[in-house]
């Protein structure tokens, strides 16, 4: 019987890691410790070490807006997640039920997963832009009555994290063999 070879320390990945591990720590766990800190001081735009204990989060709690501000993100958090849930899975279901031009519309819900974040997000702010995307390639064919601004105009809102499950569950609903949906 052969005896199993023991693998060697790997020194150089080791090596390789450790500043990776140490702008991590020092960027995050630090750049934390310090903010948390802080919170219990009387510090306001600048870092001041007079410690006051909980009067930042009294006052902070204190405030009507921090209270608004607070009870809006939890109901954003919820219904975002809620509505993009439901879209994603209706999304998916619709997509798997053998429609014509099912292989055009995946890639052009899958194609800005493919590319970079950064890229796609710019790309949607140019097309949403009001003074150099949709609206103005409207207005330029003659219909200037033409409205579209949903990045400029508060009263509208975007959700794209739908997109984000509906690829997630197409994806998954795509690798099971046709086997096992049976």
């Amino acid at each position: 019987m052969t005896e199993a070879r023991r693998r060697p320390f790997p020194l150089q990945a080791v090596l390789g890691t450790t500043p990776m591990i140490g702008v991590s720590v020092g960027v995050y766990v630090i750049g934390i410790a310090f903010t948390f800190y802080w919170s219990f001081t009387s510090s306001r735009l600048f870092p001041n070490y007079d410690f006051v204990g909980l009067e930042q989060y009294r006052r902070l709690w204190s405030s009507d807006r921090w209270v608004v501000a607070v009870n809006n993100i939890w109901l954003f958090g919820l219904l975002s997640v809620g509505c993009n849930m439901v879209f994603g899975y209706l999304l998916a279901v619709f997509m798997d039920q053998r429609i014509r031009q099912e292989d055009l519309l995946r890639s052009v819900f899958l194609y800005p997963f493919a590319m970079s974040l950064i890229v796609t997000g710019l790309v949607w702010q140019w097309i949403l832009d009001p003074n150099l995307g949709l609206e103005q390639t409207i207005h330029g064919l003659g219909w200037t009555s033409f409205h579209f601004s949903p990045l400029v105009d508060a009263s509208t809102g975007v959700f794209s994290e739908g997109l984000a499950v509906a690829i997630l569950v197409a994806a998954l609903a795509s690798s099971i063999s046709a086997f096992l949906r049976r």
